[in-house]
């Protein structure tokens, strides 16, 4: 069952911040409590603990309520309420109908989050820029870099610093690649693990141009624009399978659709 979102949140309210905010500090969120953080119905709440980041807005006087928040290892089935359909900043929306319920998420979300499971990309990009202004073309930069530098990181954490392909260890000649263009990607898939392979230059810039890709399952596909040298050059005559996890998939997807690949293509 879903819940369809009203036509409008309700706009700020000093009664409705101060209900959250006293749920929240309960319930693992108290970080910033004392200043108030509110954008178009929302009101983010922080954690002293993880950085991850909840999203709460109220629909109507007295809720229902709306917990808003970004880390798809979190199955929104085992909240309390029920899915949440319509804009929110976060990509999983919950919606419950009492404030009892809306503590009861949060808990349930603050101990997965620093009991179970590791912190993404993108809570940690959250957690970095959260107080950076963006008002500039400086400032923009600047947050656009800090955004590369924990994709990368969590990259080379992922792949354990070697190409996937080659196994190469060369710093200097692996590049954290986008599988979905990082101008087409949402600022969670710009520094999503999933949405990166870590490649020799080679096997990079084949890869950027669209002149190979991959099946789900990481077997190689090949353009029929790339040359036998090029082919060889670049397998030595073997057999390449990417070990992938199911979190590649509609990444690669989108690749191999931009560039003309079918998914049996070979």
């Amino acid at each position: 069952m879903s819940y369809q979102a009203p036509a409008k949140l309700l706009p700020l309210r000093l009664s409705v911040w101060i209900d959250i905010r006293q749920v929240a500090n309960r319930n693992g969120f108290p970080k910033g409590s004392d200043k108030l953080d509110f954008s178009e119905g929302w009101y983010l709440l922080r954690s002293t603990e993880t950085p991850l980041q909840v999203d709460v807005a109220a629909c109507e006087d007295g809720g229902p309520w709306v917990v808003s928040f970004s880390d798809p290892r979190i199955d929104a089935a085992i909240l309390p309420g029920t899915n949440y359909i319509g804009p929110m900043p976060g990509q999983i929306g919950r919606m419950v109908s009492s404030l009892a319920e809306l503590g009861d998420a949060l808990s349930r979300i603050y101990h997965l989050a620093t009991a179970e499971l590791a912190p993404t990309a993108y809570q940690e990009f959250l957690d970095a820029t959260h107080t950076m202004p963006a008002t500039t073309e400086v400032e923009r930069l600047a947050i656009v870099r800090t955004a590369q530098g924990i994709f990368r990181r969590h990259l080379d954490r992922y792949w354990n610093q070697a190409c996937a392909i080659t196994g190469m260890r060369d710093r200097d000649l692996l590049r954290a690649s986008h599988i979905k263009p990082w101008a087409d990607s949402n600022a969670y898939e710009r520094v999503d693990v999933y949405n990166g392979l870590l490649l020799s230059a080679l096997w990079d810039a084949a890869f950027d141009q669209g002149l190979i890709s991959f099946s789900d399952e990481g077997k190689l596909f090949v353009s029929s624009r790339l040359s036998e040298r090029a082919i060889d050059a670049l397998t030595g005559g073997r057999t390449i399978t990417l070990p992938l996890s199911d979190g590649h998939a509609p990444y690669l997807r989108d690749h191999r659709s931009r560039h003309g690949f079918s998914d049996d293509h070979g």
